[in-house]
């Protein structure tokens, strides 16, 4: 595989929304290293999950090829890609829950990147995200971008289109906020 500049898989990705299909499968090989690099980060703190990063891959693909619009630049593409693995986990999770309440016990479990953050059920997790979501969306965003997606500050920055100090606090807070909510 070779290496596109930011600017060619954008390209990509604007022609891809276009319908043209050979775009689509340069864009999923140019994309597939960093995808899985989102989805191994993804699914490290993980435990007792049968999902491997590729299926993870695949699937977050399937969802990004069903939406296919609205792709603002590489960055954005990645961006919404990693979320889409989020979403992705966090179904998986409630529904080993509902198979749990159902009387098989199963139990996933995530330890998030931050270490200050405890080892916690994954829709426990995903509870606190959409809690910290109604209270602030962009805080939500940036911490799942740079702690569960991988993004730097200053990438997340420009994708979110405020400053790296703004991030930076954000992540902060969104980082004691779930810490408090999940002890």
């Amino acid at each position: 595989m070779h290496a596109t500049s930011d600017d060619d898989q954008t390209h990509l990705i604007s022609r891809w929304q276009t319908g043209d299909a050979l775009a689509g499968a340069s864009l999923a090989r140019e994309a597939y290293e960093q995808l899985h690099r989102s989805a191994v980060r993804q699914l490290a703190g993980e435990s007792r999950t049968q999902m491997q990063p590729t299926e993870l891959v695949n699937e977050a693909w399937l969802r990004l090829s069903a939406r296919r619009s609205g792709f603002e630049s590489r960055e954005h593409f990645h961006a919404i890609a990693a979320l889409q693995m989020r979403h992705l986990l966090i179904d998986l999770a409630r529904r080993r829950e509902s198979e749990k309440r159902r009387g098989q016990h199963v139990t996933l479990t995530v330890s998030l990147v931050d270490p200050s953050l405890p080892v916690a059920d994954l829709s426990e997790v995903a509870a606190a995200m959409d809690q910290l979501e109604h209270i602030d969306v962009r805080k939500a965003q940036v911490f799942a971008l740079t702690e569960m997606a991988g993004f730097t500050a200053s990438e997340t920055a420009r994708l979110l289109g405020v400053s790296t100090p703004t991030v930076e606090r954000d992540l902060r807070f969104a980082r004691a906020w779930l810490t408090k909510h999940l002890s």
